[in-house]
């Protein structure tokens, strides 16, 4: 309806961050200027603007320069998440990304969402002018009649109404004012009712729908009719207020439209829980309410959110799969600030679940071998330093740096490959990661008797150097292996790094002693 103009200004002078964030699509009817600077030294405060910095620096920078009105994003890598705890000031938007991935996909959709949300805003902000402007600008019509239904006194809006002057109006009747000919008043269905002889016969003030053929075309009017009673009971004329409702019969169609237009599901309810609305995805997501406006709302509130209605989220299995609603509870307060109803907000963000997944799990694991990496190593001796059995093996492979040189890095990683599948197989229970290189970690968490843990490590041994040997290019590897193992009581915590250290020493011990060897830290 709108053509929306957005600006962007990205902080930073990497040339594939502002290609990815300019490749965004854009929605229907919107223009988005993206433009950039090598750093951000103005102030700048501007709707429909957004300004994103590349990295904590650039932000810490160029924060206090970003005004109120204007979006700041921050994209920063997984490994700085924790300064964002140090900063005084706080991004509206934070992109997080990967060191160690291709961001072009993961950038797109942020700009894409970010673009969404400013085209949202901006929609918002010029549908809510506009109603406003129309609601405001349309006054009630106000007229006293003769018994004989000739107009002797209106006011303003009547006369913008029909577009006379007073002085043109007064004894005129209703065909002459409203500019219908008098054979098609008097047989047309659209015209004010004639309803001043039932008030006259009531003697009391009634209430009428009725339509008007105006300048404007048919309007809806809800009219207030009184009979004019003298003081000896004689009843001399009428009078009537007449409140324009077309634009209020339209706004249920314009919210409709509005409604399911939105990009999530909306239910509407009142203060009796009775449901004055709903769009076309609140009825996508749940079939079987179709019914459901002018009901009550329980019984999908209690079916769906088991009876609490509240800021939760919501997993349903729909014929595309499953997905994931975040369910958001926004009350609507009347002119008195006294709640006389809720909007029901439900957000699609099964993606973004998935993404969150997907990014949580790129964060801790090894991208060659799927093993868990390092962060993850420290994360999960934070949560087992309490229990009362720990025990580490250290695998670091022998004439490694051999292979590469000689047959490529190609062989190499087939060879961590390889090394991965046969921890995966004779540890099935245990944790294990890729500590870096060719180094490789298991950690036994609970009691395991030390003749077991040997009997295992030589079965590791033994398939390693069997699976080597079975490839020519590997038959010069081997690997040395070293464990050590930790016991606490009474809620003490284990010294990991010092277990650490341990399963170091004899891993190295085993290495000096002629590789390819077991050896156990004996403290």
């Amino acid at each position: 309806m709108y053509q929306c103009r957005l600006n962007i200004i990205v902080v930073s002078g990497n040339i594939t961050l502002q290609a990815a964030i300019k490749s965004a699509a854009l929605p229907e009817d919107c223009e988005v200027n993206i433009s950039s600077v090598t750093e951000f030294t103005e102030k700048y405060d501007k709707r429909d603007c957004a300004v994103i910095f590349n990295g904590a620096e650039a932000f810490r920078q160029g924060r206090k320069l970003v005004g109120k009105k204007t979006l700041c994003v921050l994209i920063i890598n997984s490994g700085e998440l924790s300064e964002i705890n140090q900063m005084t000031e706080k991004p509206d938007e934070l992109w997080t990304i990967s060191e160690n991935s291709d961001n072009d996909s993961l950038l797109v959709f942020y700009a894409e969402k970010l673009i969404a949300q400013m085209k949202q805003s901006f929609d918002f902000r010029l549908q809510t002018i506009c109603f406003n402007t129309a609601f405001d600008s349309i006054p009630d019509l106000v007229w006293f009649k003769d018994i004989k239904g000739a107009h002797l006194i209106v006011n303003n809006g009547f006369c913008e109404a029909v577009a006379k002057t007073k002085e043109q109006i007064y004894k005129q009747g209703h065909y002459y004012i409203w500019d219908i000919p008098k054979e098609e008043y008097e047989q047309g269905d659209y015209v004010c009712l004639e309803s001043e002889e039932v008030v006259i016969n009531a003697r009391e003030t009634c209430l009428f729908d009725e339509k008007v053929k105006t300048k404007k075309g048919m309007r809806q009017f809800k009219t207030y009719k009184s009979p004019l009673i003298d003081e000896d009971g004689t009843i001399f004329g009428t009078c009537g207020i007449a409140n324009d409702v077309t634009a209020q019969h339209n706004i249920n169609s314009e919210l409709e439209v509005i409604l399911d237009s939105m990009p999530f599901a909306v239910v509407i309810d009142d203060e009796k829980e009775d449901v004055l609305a709903a769009n076309r995805l609140f009825f996508k997501y749940f079939p079987d309410y179709k019914q459901i406006v002018g009901t009550s709302l329980s019984s999908w509130k209690n079916d769906v959110l088991r009876g609490k209605l509240e800021d939760s989220e919501i997993t349903l299995e729909t014929e595309q799969g499953i997905i994931t609603l975040s369910c958001s509870i926004k009350p609507i307060y009347s002119i008195f600030e006294e709640m006389i109803g809720q909007a029901i907000i439900l957000t699609d963000i099964t993606n973004e679940r998935k993404r969150l997944e997907q990014t949580a799990y790129n964060a801790n694991t090894d991208f060659l071998t799927g093993l868990s990496n390092r962060r993850r190593l420290f994360e999960y001796f934070d949560s087992i330093k309490y229990t009362p059995n720990v025990a580490t093996i250290l695998i670091d492979l022998d004439n490694f740096k051999s292979v590469n040189d000689t047959y490529g890095h190609k062989a190499g990683d087939d060879a961590l490959i390889m090394t991965a599948d046969i921890l995966r197989k004779t540890f099935p229970i245990d944790f294990i990661a890729r500590l870096g290189g060719d180094e490789f970690i298991i950690v036994i968490n609970g009691e395991r008797s030390m003749d077991n843990l040997k009997k295992q490590a030589v079965e590791l041994l033994s398939a390693v150097n069997k699976s080597f040997a079975e490839k020519t290019e590997f038959g010069t590897l081997g690997a040395s292996i070293g464990a050590a193992a930790s016991t606490v009581c009474d809620g003490n915590a284990h010294d990991l790094e010092d277990l650490l250290k341990m399963s170091d020493n004899a891993m190295y011990l085993a290495k000096n002693s002629g590789k390819n060897k077991i050896c156990f830290y004996e403290g």
